[in-house]
């Protein structure tokens, strides 16, 4: 069995800020995000953040697609 992402056992309210915060920043500067949650307690590293990041973007995408065609 794979090892669970550790963004998903990030608490729900610092990963709400993170999806936010990944929103805002246009899906980019993975590195500052590192650093912030380090400040918060939390060693995620750049790459488990821009896989989760990418995994994000496609559901909003999608998202978007199907109200558009609606």
């Amino acid at each position: 069995m794979p090892k669970r992402a550790k963004v998903g056992q990030l608490p729900p309210e610092i990963k709400a800020w993170l999806d936010g915060a990944l929103m805002k920043g246009d899906f980019s500067n993975y590195h500052l995000l590192e650093d912030e949650l380090a400040e918060r307690g939390y060693q995620i590293g750049k790459s488990s953040i821009h896989r989760y990041g990418q995994k994000l973007e496609r559901k909003l995408s999608a998202i978007k697609a199907s109200t558009q065609a609606a």
